[in-house]
This record gives C-alpha cells, sequence and structure tokens, in this order.
C-alpha cells in the first residue's frame, strides 16, 4: 500500500556506502548481518533527506532481514580507512 506521505519522498539507492557487502552489528539490539543495500529517502518538494535506512541479511541464526539506520551500524572488522589511519 502507498502512503501520502510515500509519494512524496523520492527513495534511492545509496551505492558508494561505506558498509555496503560488509558484515555489521547493530549496538542497540546487538543483532548481526551483512549489508546489502542503503537507501537513500528524500522529500521531493524541498529535496531534503528524511532518512537513510540499511537493509542488512542476518548472519546470526535469527533468519531475519533486518533494516537500521547506517550511521547506527559499527562493522564487526575495521574498515580500510581506519586501519591507515591506525598505523601512521
Amino acid at each position: 500500500m502507498t502512503t501520502t506521505a510515500d509519494t512524496n519522498l523520492w527513495v534511492a539507492d545509496d551505492p558508494g556506502h561505506q558498509l555496503l557487502g560488509l558484515e555489521v552489528v547493530q549496538p542497540s539490539s546487538g543483532r548481526r548481518g551483512t549489508v546489502g543495500t542503503a537507501l537513500i529517502h528524500t522529500a521531493k518538494i524541498t529535496s531534503k533527506v528524511v532518512k537513510k535506512v540499511a537493509h542488512m541479511r542476518p548472519i546470526d541464526d535469527s533468519c531475519r532481514e533486518l533494516t537500521a539506520d547506517p550511521g547506527s551500524l559499527q562493522p564487526l572488522r575495521p574498515l580500510a580507512s581506519n586501519v591507515a589511519a591506525d598505523t601512521r
């Protein structure tokens, strides 16, 4: 079902998101998953980003996909950019 709020938004992939394809944890729930896609919801009228959502495949035994704010996710392994900064 499409609501009025849905028709006022553009939804687009965020193909350059740094966590795509990585295993992450959502600290608030403890759930772990692999980020499959990140979406950006933008208001059509103002062009302001309303929300960002990461969709993850579970790597725990839950068998349930999950969504979360990408900003709340933490990679299970250090990102290459963080490793390079730590070795300087």
